[in-house]
C-alpha cells in the first residue's frame, strides 16, 4: 500500500508576489465560470469540456 505524507505550511509572500497570487486565482476563478456557463450541466466528459472552452480559456 502506497502511503501519502502531507505537509501543512503558510505562505507569506512580500506585496508582488502576492498580488501575482491574487491575479492566478482571480483568472483561474474566471475561466471556471466561463466553462460552467458555456458547457450543458448534462455534459459530464472533462475531454468534451475542454474541447468546448480550451480555446477561448487559453487565450
Amino acid at each position: 500500500m502506497k502511503q501519502v505524507l502531507t505537509i501543512v505550511c503558510q505562505l507569506k509572500p512580500d506585496k508582488d508576489v502576492a498580488q501575482e497570487i491574487e491575479a492566478t486565482l482571480k483568472a483561474f476563478a474566471h475561466a471556471c465560470n466561463y466553462a460552467n456557463e458555456q458547457v450543458k450541466p448534462n455534459i459530464t466528459s472533462k475531454t468534451t469540456i475542454q474541447n468546448l472552452v480550451y480555446q477561448t480559456i487559453n487565450h
